[in-house]
């Protein structure tokens, strides 16, 4: 014992020791129990914790795959562009001047207040600008090295552009900020031409700064797939220019123009107008590709169909003379006019003139059955499977009273897109055939040019017969070339066309019936008649002033379709388009024509009224009776076959427009 310590303070110093030596051998019992903890029992998660702090996975996004013509002409692209971010959460902790955050607002065009708003939104990662020009970029780089700013980043993108700017727009559709396809192609195809994400593994330091990356996957083999479109890009630019000048010519809300290979039903051209720059695309109803996304009544261009219907049933023969009721038909409390009247007419007269009453006669042969069956058979109240965005199938309703059946016969009461009743023409044009329409014909890969598809030509079904089509067809050339034929503002020089016109009312929303003063006017058709290689339908939305289809329409096809004989190369065969039209296509040789002396039909007064001379019909076939009669507005009623024996009415007698003339014919010799 120590002098001048106690038994009792050497205790106690004892005490002390024993205490102190427990409380380090409990901390260092609760030190060895968390590192068992940490190394042993929770090892996998916090390893998997370290893990994540340090390692990253860099997700790059590949490039979009370009969209070209049919001729490799570049219609989409990527390009390398960069963007500007922000992490709010280190960008508070490193407090920079509003100075700073001036000039990087102004380098990227912002509204300082605007970009303090984004910032204020307490995430880790809010996008400042996208895809800002170069010396934007620049100019933010600059301004960060100065500040020594971490919070805020510029980082590589791609930007889409469309270097034909409005061409083809709603058909191309475009892209979001994100890179995703919105409308048209990009959105149809998006999966395909967005390509495939590449995952890289890299290190961060402790300040967040990637230190060691692996080796990505070549930016070619990331890029999507590059797609070929089936319309040609020359014929586009013929297709808007001409559509542009018919809608602005009319003062029309809006017009529709698509031009089709008959054979193969690949889209030459898809036009809508009003268009939009899809560079700098705003929401708005010209992004919409009418010619799908809109339905209509179509009005006389349905005529054609019922006719080709009607023949095909067997209701209907080349030479069965249709009474057209002077212009008039009713049909129980209501009443079917045609713009001009008419007696009787044959089937091809009545598409040349466009007769309504004609066509609802017509109609009523083909019954309510055979004529929902016949508009279905030319794909009327389906989608067309084009695969585009938006498409409507139209209203085909069952025409359930007389008066239906009357209306639609001649294109009313039921709806279309431009596509539906363009690609029906094609039908009439490639033998009745209806096609597939299809706007991509190839899809190619970026790495190793390997076609991945390619479209094919893809028959739905068969409409009508051959012989059915080439005899409509036929009949639609008389309704361009004949003289009193509506389509007259189609004719080529040097090829002849075959189509339809049309001009309908359009529905009034508050009286529930037609408004007077709105129209749908169009043009439908084909070129050469002969052998044809486009077909081509126009149409326009709510003209002012000249209404009809054949003024407005027709000289819009009448320019698209020249431009495409010269560029599919098809020769012309001489036919000048100011000659004097027959108002029936000529008798073959074997029908002899009536001497010029012996004609009499002109037209004369009888009782003081108007009517009409009979002409000579003495010696013709069956086939040049009708049409000699019909061209004065008679009808004929025929008996026997071989050639005309005699007559009644007598030739030169004048009886009132619309009568019949009976005939009997005999064999000759």
């Amino acid at each position: 014992m120590r002098p001048g310590h106690s038994p009792r303070d050497s205790r106690w110093i004892a005490l002390r020791v024993g205490l102190l030596a427990v409380l380090f051998a409990a901390g260092f019992a609760l030190v060895v129990a968390r590192v068992f903890q940490l190394q042993v029992v929770n090892r996998e998660e916090l390893v998997g914790d370290m893990v994540e702090q340090y390692r990253r996975q860099l997700v790059l996004k590949p490039r979009r795959g370009p969209i070209t013509d049919r001729t490799g002409a570049l219609l989409a692209g990527s390009a390398d562009a960069r963007s500007v971010y922000a992490d709010p959460v280190v960008l508070a902790k490193e407090d920079p001047s509003a100075a700073h955050l001036r000039k990087v607002a102004q380098a990227i065009d912002l509204d300082p207040a605007a970009l303090r708003k984004k910032l204020a939104r307490g995430t880790r990662f809010v996008w400042l600008a996208r895809r800002v020009s170069p010396p934007a970029a620049a100019a933010v780089e600059k301004i960060l090295k100065d500040a020594k700013l971490r919070g805020i980043a510029v980082i590589p993108e791609t930007r889409r552009y469309y270097p034909r700017l409005e061409l083809a727009s709603q058909l191309l559709g475009f892209v979001g900020d994100d890179g995703n396809g919105l409308e048209g192609v990009e959105l149809a195809l998006d999966e395909l031409l967005a390509g495939a994400p590449a995952k890289v593994p890299s290190l961060r330091d402790g300040a967040g700064a990637t230190v060691l990356a692996g080796a990505p996957s070549s930016a070619r083999e990331r890029e999507g797939a590059r797609v070929e479109l089936t319309i040609d890009q020359g014929l586009q630019l013929a297709a808007e220019r001409a559509l542009l000048r018919a809608v602005a010519g009319s003062r029309a809300s809006s017009g529709m123009l698509i031009a089709l290979d008959p054979a193969t039903g690949e889209v030459l051209a898809m036009a809508s107008w009003p268009p939009f720059n899809p560079n700098a695309p705003r929401r708005g109803a010209e992004m919409r590709n009418r010619t799908v996304t809109d339905s209509f009544e179509p009005g006389s261009t349905v005529k054609t169909f019922t006719v080709a219907g009607a023949l095909e049933r067997g209701v209907l023969q080349p030479l069965d003379p249709i009474d057209c009721g002077n212009g008039r038909l009713a049909v129980g409390a209501h009443v079917i006019h045609d713009s001009k009247p008419h007696g009787w007419a044959g089937p091809s007269k009545i598409l040349a003139v466009s007769s309504n009453v004609g066509a609802a006669r017509i109609g009523a042969r083909l019954g309510r059955e055979g004529l929902h069956e016949t508009l279905r058979d030319f794909g009327f109240g389906e989608r067309s499977q084009v695969g585009l965005p938006g498409e409507v199938r139209g209203q085909l309703p069952f025409p359930r009273s007389e008066i239906g059946l009357a209306t639609q016969s001649f294109g009313q009461g039921h709806s279309a897109t431009a596509l539906q009743i363009t690609n029906a023409m094609a039908a009439i044009a490639n033998g009745g055939l209806l096609m597939r329409p299809l706007f991509v014909r190839r899809i190619v890969d970026p790495a190793t040019g390997e076609v991945l598809e390619e479209a094919r030509p893809e028959v739905i079904h068969r409409a009508v017969s051959e012989g059915t089509a080439k005899t409509v067809a036929r009949w639609l050339v008389g309704a361009v070339e004949d003289e009193k034929a509506t389509g007259g503002r189609a004719r080529l020089d040097g090829w002849r066309v075959a189509g339809k016109t049309g001009t309908a009312q359009k529905a009034d929303p508050v009286s529930g019936g037609y408004a007077p003063d709105r129209h749908f006017s169009s043009f439908a058709g084909f070129a050469p008649a002969e052998e044809p290689r486009v077909v081509i339908g126009v149409f326009v939305d709510e003209p002012k002033g000249e209404i009809y289809g054949g003024e407005v329409a027709a000289p819009a096809f009448r320019e698209v379709a020249e431009y495409a004989m010269k560029m599919l190369g098809v020769p012309p065969r001489g036919i000048p388009v100011a000659r004097a039209a027959p108002e029936s296509p000529p008798p073959p040789p074997d029908e002899p024509a009536a001497p010029p002396a012996l004609e009499l039909a002109g037209r004369a007064t009888a009782g003081g009224g108007e009517g009409v001379a009979v002409p000579v019909l003495a010696g013709l076939p069956a086939r040049a009776v009708v049409r000699r009669l019909e061209s004065v507005d008679l009808g004929a009623e025929l008996s026997g076959s071989g050639l005309v024996v005699s007559q009644s009415p007598a030739p030169g007698r004048v009886v009132a427009r619309g009568s019949r003339v009976r005939v009997k014919l005999q064999p000759a010799g």
